[in-house]
């Protein structure tokens, strides 16, 4: 089986360089990615579709032409609490201790009134788990940056290889499953 990971669209967010919400929206000027996105997905014969319960993940299926597709939080993006909707740059700037032990501490501390990236590489994992066992199928998740680079240590496991990963918005990661071994196709193709 394979699964084939999408991050979702560019957003004004992402542009801006702000901590996204809930509610953060595709940014039209960004669509072309998606485009690209597209004629990357038509070497693939998809059988089902998921997206994150978060408004960006479900635009970007419906502009890449799924609209039959599953919901589920467990690909959510990384929950950025009180910083969510607020400029990175600032927050680094006000937050300088809590940036200081983030360091220390990178995967186990949770940002205030969120969650730590331990939590996202467990609930995305659990979600592989799942899915991975749906035999001989194609399964197109769209999801998000820190999502799905913490998807690769449901296979490296190895977390001092956290920063060797950057996932592009509209790049595809795609893992293929087979006779219980998983194995890493290919990362952040654009």
């Amino acid at each position: 089986m394979k699964i084939i990971l999408v991050r979702h669209g560019k957003t004004q967010a992402n542009i801006d360089w702000k901590y996204s919400t809930d509610d953060t929206v595709l940014a039209k000027d960004g669509l072309y990615i998606l485009d690209k996105t597209k004629k990357l997905l038509e070497d693939y014969d998809i059988d089902e579709v998921y997206t994150s319960a978060l408004i960006r993940s479900q635009e970007t299926a419906k502009h890449l032409g799924f609209t039959n597709f599953t919901i589920d939080k467990r690909i959510n993006e990384m929950n950025f609490g009180d910083f969510r909707g607020e400029s990175i740059d600032e927050v680094r700037l006000k937050q300088k201790l809590f940036f200081e032990n983030e360091r220390k501490n990178y995967f186990g501390i949770k940002y205030p009134n969120g969650e730590s990236r331990n939590e996202v590489i467990r609930r995305t994992s659990e979600f592989l788990d799942e899915i991975s066992q749906k035999d001989d199928k194609t399964i197109l998740c769209i999801s998000h940056g820190i999502a799905i680079r913490s998807t690769l240590f449901w296979v490296l496991e190895d977390l001092s290889n956290w920063n060797s990963f950057w996932i592009d918005n509209g790049s595809l990661t795609v893992f293929n499953v087979k006779d219980n071994k998983k194995l890493i196709e290919s990362v952040n193709k654009i």
